[in-house]
């Protein structure tokens, strides 16, 4: 695979982590609409368009999603 340039943004995991706030504020925002009405969905189709402009950029399909912490067992540290 060819690795794509983008000259307008230099470090795209620096900037689509400065979002991740912003993703989870639209989270929470969600939770005061009734599930799957329309104002619900109209956010949902916000964080998806975040989710994908974030794998468009960066190439990793769970950007947003929270990863545990690895495993410190079996490392020098741990």
């Amino acid at each position: 695979m060819v690795r794509v340039r983008y000259t307008g943004l230099s470090n795209a995991t620096e900037a689509f982590g400065d979002l991740k706030p912003l993703r989870e504020a639209i989270t929470r925002m969600q939770g005061r609409y009734r599930p799957f009405g329309p104002d619900y969905l109209i956010l949902d189709a916000v964080k998806k368009a975040l989710d994908t402009a974030a794998f468009h950029f960066t190439s990793d399909h769970e950007f947003f999603s929270m990863k545990p912490e690895a495993s410190k067992s079996g490392t020098p540290e741990g």
